[in-house]
């Protein structure tokens, strides 16, 4: 079933309704949904009646992955409370190494990556500094208080567990137990397969503000 992107899938209100696509094209509107397709607009309470068709349950258990916590993250555990899983690019870190082409790869996919590699920090700007941290400066000439940054509470407050890319729990039994942000008061708790290296303990203290 096509998990249906943007905010239209929360618009709980208006209860929009839902169009089933075919080839590419939106059909007529759907005042209730009957199997599993291709949809376009839409509300999350239509789409759970349809879960609870599917499964028989009456409080059928959904977890939405996403990867904008506007979107996906804050609607679907602020509006319905499903469980979440955020995908956040910013978790790769300062020294993932892109894998190497295989040999049974198609040489136009090869793109922009010749070999194993190091990349940049994805966490870390020139610029705007650390997704995770805010540096602020402290008067006379103390030592600069680290603080957790707007986006980084947005992680541990609207998702279940939040992980680099897809590939990174896909080779996990079905039966594997992630932490939870909510399991206790921990800044890292939640991200797998590990918190990014501004947050770890070895690095500077981080104030919870």
């Amino acid at each position: 079933m096509d998990t249906m992107t943007g905010s239209a899938l929360w618009d709980q209100l208006e209860m929009k309704p839902m169009a089933q696509l075919e080839n590419d094209e939106e059909q007529e509107a759907l005042l209730s949904l009957d199997k599993p397709g291709w949809y376009s607009q839409g509300n999350s309470i239509q789409l759970y009646e349809l879960l609870k068709k599917m499964t028989g349950k009456l409080d059928p258990k959904v977890v939405y992955f996403g990867d904008s916590m506007h979107s996906d993250i804050f609607p679907a555990s602020h509006y319905s409370n499903w469980e979440t899983v955020f995908i956040l690019e910013e978790l790769l870190g300062d020294k993932v190494t892109v894998p190497a082409e295989t040999e049974s790869e198609p040489l136009e996919k090869k793109g922009k990556y010749e070999g194993d590699q190091l990349k940049a920090p994805y966490f870390a700007s020139k610029q705007w500094g650390s997704f995770f941290v805010d540096r602020l400066p402290s008067l006379e000439n103390a030592e600069e208080t680290l603080v957790l940054t707007w986006s980084c509470k947005c992680i541990s407050t609207y998702s279940t567990i939040a992980i680099p890319s897809l590939e990174a729990i896909a080779d996990l039994p079905l039966d594997y137990r992630f932490t939870r942000f909510s399991s206790n008061s921990s800044a890292t708790a939640g991200y797998y397969p590990s918190p990014p290296r501004a947050l770890l303990p070895n690095e500077e203290p981080v104030t919870m503000k």
